[in-house]
């Protein structure tokens, strides 16, 4: 089932009167589905952040199961009325209980299809639980309900040779339904939904948890490249998994860089097909003039799959950065593994997100990091069908990349530095996204040490500036580095305001992006 089908439902849920008055089960029912696609590593303190961005630190994961709860209850509440015919049921899995085979349940919300629900128990708490083999032996029909009618009492049964060649027939008959019933019990759903890494084994598992293949790596899985999902079973956003080519069949993409001199090598992107058979490798980045004879060893940062155009597979934007110099690409690959089109950007762009910023007809990729040429933070935006050519340095010429063309780049926003930065640090630097309803929210880290402190942004579809707001850690770290040096001042409303100055290299039509903080 595509991504699109399950947003259309969920969206014909957010709009139904039984949650009108619901807004807080609608924005965790948004969180869900903003990561849909990531839900394996999605963790409780993430939600947390989304759900109560001002209260964050007074919360625990016992509130998120509380609020779980309540949507569930929600949804069992729609089901019941509004939603009784609707095509798609939402569910919302039990993660603290082991289901069968003992694994607890990674995802948090799944769905399915109610024609498939036909006849079936409802359990909208939960997902359903498999039949044991001798359930699904017990529904076949039984022998007395496939007996033919008896044979006319003039013909003596016992020399009916018709009669036994009947029987006969029908005990086969049973034995190839029992066969092929536990067959397919046995063999389950056969679609690649999750992944386990041990060691140097890739594990590819079905939604259930049970293992459909698996692929051995000899240099090894680099730990430090897969981070806190390395042991989970889920590695987004290193692994991806759905229909490439539109034939029905799950592909598995896999960011596999080696564990062997990992310094050494680049990422790799390698598709699988669902029976787990390679079909391309693809290998980011190329060798550029500014790398000074340095190898082109790139580490992919992430990608996306964007949607799928009419008549045409899906495409995969890579976005890599090089592991010494500058040069950062942003790359479209085909379904084929094949590459599309490129874009690059003098400066690391260490996080990707693929959108719909106009009410879902059309996707954009958004990227945060850094701008080496102006040492500040920056959000770059790229139409898909127009991803080409290289940032303009104008600041710094000696960090231009030649021979790639002029960029095409739908916005190049830079984010102004604290004083607190400018003393400390040599740059700030964009965040993770979340995009919600067609608004953008980010944070710009301000403190490279630790803790950070961020001034977080927001911005509607259009790219006007809604608000700028330093947090709580910012305010205390600038308080307690100023009144140990002689400049000590207090952080004011004024110098607040500054953040508000967001600089438009690229897709303005002022220096500024429009306002609309009152």
């Amino acid at each position: 089932m595509d991504r699109d089908t399950i947003q259309d439902q969920i969206n014909r849920i957010l709009r139904s009167n039984s949650f009108a008055d619901k807004s807080q089960l609608k924005r965790l029912l948004k969180v869900l589905l903003c990561n849909i696609d990531s839900q394996v590593t999605l963790k409780p303190d993430r939600v947390i952040k989304e759900l109560w961005p001002e209260d964050a630190a007074a919360k625990h994961s016992t509130d998120v199961a509380t609020e779980m709860n309540r949507l569930r209850r929600a949804l069992k509440a729609y089901y019941a009325l509004e939603g009784a015919t609707d095509p798609i049921v939402i569910r919302l899995p039990n993660r603290s209980t082991p289901g069968s085979g003992g694994l607890k349940e990674r995802q948090w919300i799944t769905w399915e299809a109610r024609e498939l629900l036909e006849g079936a128990p409802t359990a909208l708490e939960g997902a359903p639980t498999a039949p044991e083999p001798l359930d699904i032996l017990l529904r076949v029909p039984s022998v007395e309900r496939l007996t033919p009618p008896a044979l006319p009492a003039a013909i003596p049964q016992a020399k009916s040779y018709a009669g036994w060649k009947v029987w006969a027939a029908i005990g086969l008959l049973v034995i190839a339904v029992c066969a092929a019933t536990a067959a397919a019990f046995i063999s389950g759903d056969r679609r690649p939904q999750l992944a386990r890494m041990d060691g140097t084994t890739l594990t590819i598992l079905n939604a259930e948890g049970q293992e459909l293949w698996h692929k051995s790596f000899p240099d090894g899985l680099w730990h430090e490249y897969y981070g806190p999902g390395f042991q989970e079973p889920g590695l987004v956003p290193r692994i991806w998994f759905g229909d490439l080519q539109g034939t029905g069949h799950t592909n598995v993409l896999l960011l596999y860089h080696p564990a062997t001199n990992p310094l050494s090598h680049s990422t790799i992107l390698i598709c699988y097909s669902d029976r787990g058979k390679e079909q391309w490798r693809w290998t980011p980045g190329r060798v550029l003039p500014e790398l000074n004879g340095s190898p082109a060893l790139f580490t992919t940062i992430g990608f996306g799959v964007l949607k799928a155009k009419m008549g045409e597979s899906r495409r995969i934007v890579v976005s890599s950065r090089h592991d010494i110099y500058y040069p950062h690409q942003i790359a479209i690959v085909n379904a084929n593994g094949k590459t599309v089109s490129e874009y690059w950007h003098s400066g690391h762009l260490e996080h990707l997100t693929l959108a719909s910023l106009d009410g879902g007809r059309s996707e954009q990729i958004l990227s945060t990091g850094i701008s080496n040429g102006y040492h500040e933070a920056t959000l770059i935006v790229l139409d898909p069908d127009r991803v080409s050519g290289a940032s303009t340095e104008a600041a710094r010429p000696e960090i231009q990349l030649h021979g790639l063309g002029v960029a095409h780049e739908r916005l190049r926003l830079l984010f102004p530095r604290s004083d607190l930065n400018r003393d400390l640090s040599v740059y700030n630097e964009g965040g993770e996204m979340t995009v919600n309803q067609g608004r953008i929210r980010f944070p710009v880290r301000e403190c490279m040490q630790r803790p950070s402190c961020y001034i977080w942004y927001e911005l509607d579809g259009d790219f006007r500036l809604r608000s700028a707001t330093a947090d709580d850690q910012f305010r205390n770290a600038h308080k307690e580095f100023y009144l140990k040096t002689k400049t000590s001042h207090s952080f004011t409303e004024q110098e607040e305001s500054e953040f508000q100055k967001v600089r438009c290299l690229a897709g303005c039509q002022t220096e500024y992006v429009p306002s609309l903080v009152p």
